[in-house]
C-alpha cells in the first residue's frame, strides 16, 4: 500500500514538473473538445491536394461554428521545416490585438467563423516539404494543435490536366473498347525542368504502376479484361518521389469495355514463312516467340524507345537517332534469297523511317523514306545509288495537321550473288501475288548477314540539328523469308501427298 502511494505521488510530481517547465504558447489542453480545422489552397482542401505555390491563396476555416465558444480568442497558422524550425511568418487571426511577436502577421477579425481572410506564402521560402501548423488559442494558451503536410512549389509550374487514352493503331478511336485490347494511358502533366514528378497508377483500388516521369512512368499500358462493363482508372501525381503523407493531384476516368472481339492483326504466327512478327502494343517482344529475349526489338540509340499517341491511336516512334533494331539475319553465300517486310505505320515527318544495313565492306544499305506524300526506296553503296518512288493514293492534304492515318506497306528484296534487288509493295501486294513496282537493282556482294532498323542511325560526325527526331509511328512489323519457287513446289507436293495419305486412311 505504501509503495502504491509513493508511485502515485511521483506521477503527480512528474506531471507538475513537465507542465511548469513548458512555455505558455507550447502548453496543450482542451476545454472544448476537438476543433475541426481545414486549410484551403485556391479553394481546394489540403486533404485533397497537398501543394501550394507562391501566389496561391491559403485560407483556414473552422468546419463547425465556434461563435459560442468563449475560450477561443485566436487561430495561428505557420510553417515548420523538417527540423521543426519556424519558416516565414506566423499568421494570427485574432479577436483581440494582444501581445504577439513583431514578425507575426496579425489579422484582426470580428468572428473566427465563416470565411477568414486568405494569405500567401513568401517568395523567400525555398521549394520543399513543410508542416503547416494550425493552433487554436485561448489568450496565450494552446487549446488544440493541428499539423498537415504541405509541399511548397514557390514559383515552379506544376499542372495536371488529366489522362489521355490511346487505342492500338488499327482500332477505331471510340469510347467502346474491345475486350483483351492493350490501351495506352498518358498523364497530361506540365512542369518546370527543375521537377521530376512521381506518378502512381490505379485500376480501381489496385496499384498497377508507379515511377518518375523521367523514367517513362507518365505512360501506362492497360489490358482490358475479358468481361465487359465500365472500369475506373486513375493516376495520382506528386512533384517529388518522397510523397509519404502528401496528397497528390488525382484524375480519373471510366472506360466502357465491349464483349465484342476484333481481329486487328496484319498477319498470323501460323504462316510458315514468318520469321519475325512484332505487335507494338506496350512491349517489344517477338509475337512469333514471345518468351525469347534475343528476338525482341532493341533500342540502338541512347534516347531509347518512345511510345507516342496520335489522334487517339498509339505506337512506337522512331526517326533520326531514335532507332529500334531487329536481330541480325544471316544470309547464305552464293545463293539467291528473297525476303519480305510488311508493316503498318503513320508518317510523322518527312525523312527516312526504315533502314536495312548489309554487313560488307562496300557500305551497302537500303532506306525507305517519305517525301512529298510519296514513298522513296533507295539502295546505295560506296559506288552507286538507285531509287524508286511510289506516290501514295488518298493521302490527306499536307496542310491538314489534324489527320494522321496508318498506312500498310512493305519492301520485298532479294539477295543474289553480286546483286541486291528490291521494290516497294503496298498493303501486302507481294504476298497476294501482285507486285506494286518492278524491282530496282544494285551491284553488291553480300555474304554474311543484314540488320533491319526502324529509324535511321545517323553518323556521329554528321549534322543532325535540322532533322526531325521522329519520322514514323509503328503499329506492327513482320518479316518473311520467301523461298524460291522450287522450294514452294516441293512444300506444296509434300502437303498434297500428306492429304492424300490421310484421306486414304
Amino acid at each position: 500500500m505504501y509503495i502504491k502511494k509513493v508511485i502515485n505521488t511521483l506521477i503527480i510530481l512528474l506531471f507538475l514538473a513537465l507542465f511548469a517547465g513548458c512555455d505558455a504558447l507550447d502548453s496543450l489542453f482542451s476545454s472544448a473538445g476537438s476543433y475541426k480545422i481545414s486549410i484551403l489552397v485556391n479553394d481546394v482542401s489540403l486533404d485533397e491536394c497537398s501543394f501550394a505555390r507562391a501566389n496561391d491563396k491559403i485560407r483556414p476555416y473552422f468546419e463547425e461554428s465556434v461563435a459560442n465558444d468563449p475560450d477561443i480568442t485566436a487561430l495561428v497558422v505557420f510553417l515548420r521545416d523538417s527540423r521543426g524550425e519556424l519558416v516565414g511568418n506566423r499568421v494570427v487571426y485574432t479577436l483581440e490585438q494582444v501581445g504577439y511577436a513583431e514578425d507575426d502577421i496579425v489579422i484582426l477579425v470580428q468572428s473566427l467563423d465563416g470565411d477568414l481572410p486568405s494569405f500567401q506564402l513568401s517568395n523567400d521560402i525555398r521549394m520543399g516539404r513543410y508542416s503547416l501548423i494550425s493552433q487554436v488559442m485561448s489568450d496565450r494558451s494552446i487549446l488544440q494543435r493541428t499539423e498537415k503536410q504541405l509541399f511548397f512549389l514557390n514559383k515552379n509550374y506544376f499542372s495536371y490536366e488529366g489522362i489521355n487514352v490511346y487505342l492500338p493503331g488499327i482500332t477505331e478511336n471510340s469510347h467502346l473498347i474491345p475486350k483483351e485490347t492493350v490501351i495506352m494511358l498518358e498523364a497530361d502533366i506540365a512542369f518546370e525542368n527543375s521537377l521530376d514528378p512521381y506518378i502512381v497508377w490505379y485500376d480501381g483500388r489496385k496499384k498497377i504502376g508507379e515511377g518518375k516521369i523521367s523514367e517513362g512512368a507518365g505512360i501506362q499500358f492497360w489490358s482490358t479484361p475479358e468481361q465487359s462493363g465500365f472500369f475506373s482508372l486513375r493516376a495520382e501525381v506528386f512533384p517529388i518521389e518522397n510523397f509519404d503523407g502528401l496528397m497528390g493531384y488525382q484524375k480519373g476516368l471510366s472506360l466502357l469495355v465491349s464483349s465484342a472481339e476484333m481481329n486487328i492483326r496484319l498477319v498470323s504466327r501460323d504462316v510458315s514463312q514468318l520469321i519475325h512478327w512484332y505487335v507494338l502494343e506496350g512491349n517489344f517482344n517477338d509475337s512469333k516467340m514471345p518468351a525469347s529475349a534475343e528476338r525482341a526489338l532493341q533500342p540502338v540509340s541512347k534516347s531509347g524507345p518512345k511510345w507516342m499517341g496520335i489522334d487517339g491511336t498509339y505506337g512506337i516512334a522512331t526517326g533520326y537517332n531514335n532507332v529500334m533494331s531487329l536481330p541480325k539475319i544471316p544470309v547464305t553465300k552464293n545463293t539467291s534469297e528473297t525476303w519480305q517486310t510488311l508493316f503498318r505505320f503513320i508518317p510523322i515527318e518527312e525523312g527516312c523511317f526504315f533502314t536495312i544495313l548489309f554487313d560488307d565492306s562496300d557500305n551497302v544499305n537500303m532506306q525507305l523514306s517519305m517525301f512529298e506524300q510519296s514513298l522513296v526506296l533507295t539502295l546505295s553503296s560506296n559506288s552507286n545509288t538507285v531509287s524508286q518512288t511510289y506516290t501514295l493514293p488518298n493521302v490527306p492534304d499536307e496542310n491538314d495537321d489534324n489527320i494522321k492515318t496508318f498506312l500498310t506497306a512493305g519492301v520485298n528484296f532479294s539477295v543474289e550473288p553480286g546483286v541486291l534487288s528490291a521494290h516497294i509493295n503496298i498493303a501486302g501486294d507481294f504476298i497476294s501475288g501482285e507486285s506494286a513496282l518492278k524491282p530496282i537493282s544494285l551491284e553488291a556482294r553480300i555474304e554474311e548477314d543484314f540488320q533491319i532498323l526502324l529509324g535511321f542511325l545517323h553518323g556521329d560526325n554528321e549534322p543532325i540539328e535540322e532533322l526531325p527526331p521522329f519520322t514514323a509511328l509503328w503499329d506492327e512489323f513482320a518479316l518473311y523469308y520467301m523461298p524460291s519457287m522450287e522450294i514452294l513446289i516441293a512444300e506444296l507436293s509434300t502437303v498434297t501427298d500428306e492429304n492424300d495419305e490421310n484421306s486414304n486412311n
